[in-house]
């Protein structure tokens, strides 16, 4: 049940955009076969230039909507127009995860 509400809350955030630099979409939940979750999704690189560092922030609630942790998924070196898929593993349980920011420079 957990990870079917994590999905639909994921879903939900499906698109959002960092200074316009770079979209995230296609987010979802999966298990890493260590057992623990991992937050999926793709990144572009909506500008003409290589982004050197990109950071895709998640916060990740219990049942009761507190804060349980957080994850983050890092690439390196995104050429222009180029897609990465990233994955953020989480070490705690959690009910929902909601994507807090995107950095990229």
């Amino acid at each position: 049940m957990r990870k079917i509400f994590a999905v639909a809350v994921i879903l939900f955030s499906t698109f959002a955009v960092a200074e316009d630099r770079v979209s995230v979409s296609g987010l979802h939940v999966s298990q890493a076969s260590a057992g623990y979750s991992v937050v999926e999704g793709i990144a572009h690189n909506n500008t003409n230039a290589t982004l050197a560092n990109v950071f895709v922030k998640f916060k990740l609630y219990d049942e009761g909507g507190t804060v349980v942790g957080n994850t983050i998924a890092h690439g390196a070196d995104i050429g222009p127009g180029e897609n990465w898929k990233f994955s953020a593993p989480a070490t705690v349980p959690f009910a929902n995860a909601k994507l807090s920011s995107i950095q990229a420079h």
